[in-house]
């Protein structure tokens, strides 16, 4: 049941709508399937129809590391051990221990599912935000693209613009781009690279595999050199700090001169040691990374024909796309969007001319 639950996310169905057919078919929920087998549940509480779901149930399955083997600890704490009341941890103080036991849910699948999560398209009066709602950047800000609709518009009116662009004056250009153009290009990239990773596939493990161990050691090498100064920075810190304290003994300055200017270094070491700790994290995370193409490659075979642009198929094969600003080319208007996919970053395919796409 884990599973389909996953797959029902990957489908497009939000936890609300995912309980309700797992209500209607009269499926046991987790805590009346356990009382039946003879445990005890730790619910808070207990419903009469043990075929009743409720979407934070469903929300918490799809966030549970376990169903990909993984062993979580230090999720909450008690704030003393005279109060009982459990408090929720932040993620970075969790305790992940990897593979401990066997996986229900396939490891890409589950990061597919937390980018959706992490994504959801919303319902708001309009109905359902359309399937790339929070897929597109801009490639000149970073922002993303604000979602332009309206009562009674047809789908080929539906248009993104740039955040920035609709909420600073001159903060950045429009990036304008329609929905229907936008979702052309990029069905047809995606049946493009597929149809060629289906068909080459010692050469696309190949291309894929050198063209990112390249921009890891890349990645790792400026890692190094920032996490460097900022290991430099911080000691000489320390050495200013010290300075000040001897200067504040001898009245060379005043307690509250000597204040501020302490409060002022502590806060940048403060910053910096946070960063290196990233940087640690960072360095450590890459020298372990290792391509999953192959999980590309098992999505190419499970699609033997890719008809039209879907939610699930755009969360499955894309990670996010750039979109550029708008130029004139003898006389057209080109728009070029950067396609960024999930296992293989962004792809060139060997007889393109340009990184980028064009729509």
């Amino acid at each position: 049941m884990v599973r389909e639950i996953f797959k029902l996310c990957m489908d497009g169905y939000g936890p609300t709508q995912i309980a309700n057919i797992l209500t209607e078919r009269k499926i046991e929920n987790p805590t009346a399937h356990a009382k039946r087998i003879g445990l005890n549940p730790p619910a808070r509480q207990f419903y009469d129809d043990p075929y009743l779901w409720r979407d934070s149930t469903i929300t918490h399955i799809l966030s549970r590391m376990e169903y990909i083997g993984h062993t979580v600890n230090f999720k909450t704490y008690r704030k003393s051990y005279k109060n009982k009341k459990q408090m929720h941890n932040d993620p970075s103080k969790w305790q992940i221990f990897k593979n401990t036991h066997e996986a229900i849910v396939d490891e890409a699948v589950f990061e597919i599912v937390q980018k959706i999560r992490d994504g959801r398209r919303k319902v708001t009066p309009l109905g359902e935000m359309p399937i790339l709602s929070s897929m597109l950047f801009c490639a000149d800000c970073g922002a993303k693209l604000y979602q332009v609709r309206g009562k009674g518009w047809e789908h080929s009116k539906e248009y993104f613009v740039c955040a920035i662009y609709r909420k600073i004056k001159g903060g950045c250009s429009s990036h304008q781009i329609r929905n229907v153009v936008i979702e052309e290009a990029l069905l047809d990239d995606i049946r493009r690279i597929t149809a060629f990773a289906k068909d080459h596939e010692a050469e696309f493990l190949q291309m894929v595999t050198s063209k990112t161990k390249i921009a890891l050691d890349r990645s790792l090498r400026d890692n190094k050199r920032e996490l460097e100064q900022a290991t430099q920075r911080i000691r000489k810190l320390d050495e200013i700090i010290q300075r000040l304290y001897e200067d504040n003994l001898e009245g060379k300055i005043t307690n509250e001169r000597f204040a501020k200017m302490t409060a002022n270094y502590e806060a940048e070491q403060h910053t910096l040691e946070q960063r290196v700790a990233e940087l640690r994290t960072a360095i450590s995370s890459e020298k372990e990374t290792a391509l999953n193409a192959d999980h590309f490659l098992t999505l190419v075979r499970k699609y033997t024909e890719i008809p039209e642009l879907t939610a699930e198929i755009i969360r499955e094969f894309v990670e996010k796309v750039y979109v550029y600003k708008a130029e004139k080319v003898d006389g057209h208007r080109v728009q070029r969007i950067k396609i960024i996919y999930n296992c293989i970053g962004e792809f060139t395919l060997p007889d393109a001319a340009e990184d980028e796409k064009t729509a």
